[in-house]
């Protein structure tokens, strides 16, 4: 930590004593909407360029300009028409500049997965991508557009089944991705079982993900980072979005305040009185519905306080008559979140946020099993208190910190014929502060380092997690990238890695290590010009002190700590490359991505010690998107290849006899082998969609035909094991078949 301390100060030391201040926010001209990452670039003949990039919220500064000389302003952003303007500064001047830019219209549409060029070479970390809604609309979609399943396209990110939207993102599980909806975490964030996430496309401005060896900015997580970004609400003028489809209806409400906006936005799937007038033939037809309502609040208080409140409730209920009715099954979980940020402008050059929020993550999933009650019962609550700072130090340092304070409440309770035998409550705290360092030693070179410090209050563990990136220009067209850190993980989720709906969270407590993985990345990218774009990283991960839910803990013993309900101590590691090739910008666009990777784990009390891979270990995944734009007609369509899913295959069957039991009644049993070492059959789908523009009574309305699955390839999903009757071939679950749907979008 000293000689962090030291570095950092002597990368300040070239800090000029003298020159201008340029400062201000850039927004869309349209609709007031911030805007993240532009780039902001002063231009004079003859010198190197002076540039930095707007953060999350928009907000830029450039400190130590030299004086007496014009320049030449250029604001940017993708999609955008640049700010240009020639500017003069006087020695010691403090100028506020608030850009807002317009909507470049433009013949053919345009789909750019990262940023322009000037963006991305500003931009030091390797596997960031940032996707703004618009571009994954025009992607086919099971049902409706949806962010989640949206980016299991992206070179290194795969999903469980066609049933799934969870994240597996580089070998690691859905439990070590953080997902933030406005920096506050969701814990499990889908509809119907994981066929839709809890993202309602038209209440989402962007997101940024981040692959792996994320900054010290984020933490918690093993792998990766998701943050979801709420729209602010329309300053200019009322406007109202929605849509209908086969599965959901969804509308979106937004308008100015005096000094602010508002934003407000419900989904709903209309599936109940559709399965009511089915259930009058079929009485077993399941009763289910699902809803989310987004909402938002900005408003100024003066040119350098604006105050935040956003919040989501998102909730599914299903209730189910199965095996002619001996089986009752309800289920029940969602999410609700709400936060409150408070951003000051204390200088032109150092600026900040304060943040409170909570969020909560239920499940309750009750059976009656032949008159034998069975109840599983989780939340998981938090109240966080989060502060960031920037300083904008010179024009080639800015320096960020913060803190975050977590008070979390935990329950997962498991009942048996009403008795209790498993009881994990838990009240902890987590805090953690971080500081990084963004330096800028050449015009082609760009590296931050940063550190986070954590404490747990389970155990009383502290940790310290070091973190760096750096990128540097290889000519005019090729940048090499690296990246790494450590990280640790003090929450686990136990999944079914089949759907999502219905998963547990659950907390570790002191008899259990906190999971940690050191992760590395290196890239390498090629830009040959603005439409195409080549990039190819390979990265590393090492994890240690993993868990899973311990399925041999017997029905009525009264387990009270993770080390009793988990096994735990295990290791493990991914490791692969991804091959990502882009066209961005024409009538044609889309990309090609490919990665080739391993995942491997080892439990001491698992497969006799020895290795085994997760279910979602796939060694080959191929995907292509392309969409082709025809004047008032899109075209799209999505292909994906990957390697069959792992699974336990049946070794041996055998026979057990009771003598407590009358006439020796025997049980047949089968003998698993080795742990996921089989493979189903690899797994590739066609998806395709049309697209057609128009105006309704003075609305701009989008019509669309999509089919999932065009070919009707029947995927398997698991294999079923009928030891009762041994002369039968093992049943294969098929996933989904094609599934057309037709709906309709609206803007007024």
């Amino acid at each position: 930590m000293k000689r962090f301390v030291l570095l950092m100060v002597w990368l300040l030391l070239p800090i000029q004593a003298f020159g201008a201040t340029l400062s201000g926010f850039v927004a869309d001209r349209s609709n007031g909407e911030s805007l993240p990452y532009a780039s902001i670039v002063l231009k004079f003949p003859g010198q190197p360029p002076i540039g930095t990039l707007s953060n999350v919220d928009g907000y830029y500064a450039m400190q130590h300009i030299p004086p007496d000389t014009t320049y030449q302003v250029v604001i940017s952003y993708v999609g955008y028409v640049s700010f240009q303007d020639s500017m003069r500064f006087e020695s010691d001047e403090v100028r506020r500049l608030d850009v807002q830019l317009k909507l470049e219209l433009i013949s053919t549409a345009e789909i750019v997965v990262t940023a322009d060029r000037d963006e991305e070479e500003r931009i030091v970390q390797p596997g960031f991508i940032e996707i703004e809604t618009a571009q994954i609309r025009e992607m086919p979609a099971f049902g409706e557009t949806d962010i989640l399943r949206s980016l299991h396209m992206i070179p290194g990110i795969q999903a469980a089944s066609d049933m799934s939207s969870g994240l597996y993102i580089r070998g690691g599980g859905p439990d070590q991705t953080l997902i933030l909806l406005d920096q506050m975490p969701l814990y499990n964030p889908s509809h119907m079982f994981g066929f839709f996430s809890t993202f309602n496309p038209d209440a989402i401005k962007d997101m940024s993900l981040y692959k792996g060896a994320y900054p010290a900015q984020y933490g918690g997580r093993l792998g990766a980072v998701l943050d979801v970004r709420n729209k602010d609400g329309n300053r200019r003028g009322f406007q109202a979005t929605g849509g209908v489809s086969l599965i959901a209806s969804r509308l979106t409400l937004e308008g100015p305040t005096r000094g602010g906006s508002w934003m407000v936005s419900g989904r709903r799937t209309y599936m109940d009185p559709i399965l009511s007038v089915v259930r009058r033939r079929e009485p077993n037809v399941p009763k289910y519905y699902f809803y989310d309502l987004n909402a938002k609040l900005n408003q100024d208080l003066s040119d350098t306080d604006k105050l935040q409140a956003s919040g989501y409730f998102g909730r599914d209920d299903l209730n189910a008559r199965v095996d002619d009715g001996n089986v009752l099954v309800h289920l029940r979980w969602g999410n609700n979140g709400y936060t409150g940020k408070w951003t000051h402008v204390f200088s032109p050059v150092f600026y900040g946020n304060f943040m409170v929020s909570g969020s909560k993550y239920e499940s309750d999933m009750s059976l009656d099993l032949f008159d034998t009650p069975i109840l599983f019962k989780n939340s998981i609550q938090d109240l966080t208190v989060k502060g960031d700072v920037d300083w904008f130090a010179s024009r080639n340092n800015a320096l960020s910190g913060g803190f975050y304070l977590t008070f979390y409440d935990f329950l997962f309770l498991s009942e048996f014929n009403a008795k209790e035998h498993l009881n994990l409550k838990q009240n902890s705290r987590l805090f953690s502060v971080y500081l990084q360092d963004d330096w800028r030693p050449g015009s082609d070179t760009h590296i931050r380092i940063g550190t986070r410090g954590n404490y747990f209050s389970e155990g009383n563990i502290y940790h310290v997690e070091p973190r760096f990136s750096a990128s540097h220009g290889l000519g005019a067209n090729w940048r090499v990238k690296l990246a790494g850190g450590s990280y640790h993980q003090y929450l686990q989720l136990v999944t079914t890695e089949l759907f999502s709906g219905g998963d547990f969270w659950v907390p570790l407590d002191e008899t259990v290590r906190p999971g940690r993985s050191w992760q590395g990345v290196a890239g390498l990218e090629w830009e040959p010009s603005l439409r195409y774009q080549l990039s190819i990283e390979g990265y590393y991960n090492d994890l240690a002190n993993l868990v899973v839910l311990d399925n041999r803990v017997a029905a009525d013993t009264e387990a009270t700590t993770s080390e009793e309900a988990f096994v735990t101590g295990g290791k493990g590691y991914a490791t692969g490359i991804e091959v990502f090739l882009q066209r961005r910008t024409g009538a044609l666009t889309g990309w090609i991505g490919y990665t080739l990777g391993w995942t491997r784990r080892t439990f001491s009390e698992l497969n006799g010690g020895r290795q085994f891979p997760p279910k979602y270990d796939r060694r080959h995944d191929v995907s292509f998107v392309a969409n082709y734009q025809l004047r008032k007609w899109s075209f799209g369509a999505n292909y994906i290849y990957g390697t069959g899913q792992a699974f336990t295959p049946a070794s041996a069957r055998y026979t057990l006899r009771s003598p407590a039991l009358p006439d020796l009644q025997r049980e047949d049993l089968a003998l698993p082998a080795d742990r996921n070492s089989a493979r189903l059959l690899p797994y590739h789908r066609m998806d395709v969609s049309i697209k057609r523009k128009f105006r309704l009574f003075g609305m701009k309305t989008e019509v669309y035909l999509q089919a999932f699955n065009l070919y009707n390839r029947r995927n398997e999903w698991f294999v079923q094991y009928d030891v009762g009757q041994p002369e039968t071939d093992p049943e294969v679950v098929k996933m989904l078949p094609v599934i057309p749907t037709l709906g309709i979008n609206f803007e007024f």
